[in-house]
């Protein structure tokens, strides 16, 4: 059974207020693609009983590897905005997993009330995870970049 997290539940309550669901009578979570299913037993032709949240993995969603992550290894968004993982579409991204970064490398960007910010590499290091999804909006303190 897939253990709810505070991260399923703040993505329900958003579902639930953007789509102005009433009476609630079914929440169906899947954590591989993050699927989130939302039944209600009043809905019309405009609020399906079906809703669908690509999201950026939180950090919290990482709990199959059993593992703890400093929060010195966390690069989290510092503004709300569209994360961008290279400068233009034709463009390779600016870092892989893998990859080893130095101090103030630009690892994305992110685009907020059309200026592109550059989110840069608070530190030395290895790539262990890009959270991140290209053109995908993210919230402030939403995890970008995972550093070993």
């Amino acid at each position: 059974m897939t253990k709810i997290d505070k991260t399923d539940l703040e993505n329900i309550k958003l579902i639930i207020k953007e789509s102005k669901i009433d009476n609630v009578t079914k929440i169906k979570i899947k954590k591989k693609d993050y699927e989130i299913e939302i039944s209600s037993s009043n809905f019309d032709e405009k609020n399906t009983s079906i809703h669908k949240v690509d999201r950026n993995i939180e950090v919290s969603e990482v709990e199959n590897t059993n593992e703890i992550i400093n929060e010195e290894n966390i690069v989290k968004s510092p503004m709300v905005g569209v994360a961008y993982l290279s400068a233009d579409p034709n463009s390779q991204p600016y870092v892989k997993v893998g990859q080893h970064v130095k101090a103030g490398d630009t690892l994305l960007l992110i685009e907020a009330m059309k200026t592109f910010n550059e989110i840069k590499a608070p530190r030395s290091g290895i790539i262990k995870k890009i959270v991140a999804l290209n053109s995908q909006p993210v919230e402030y303190g939403d995890t970008l970049i995972i550093f070993e």
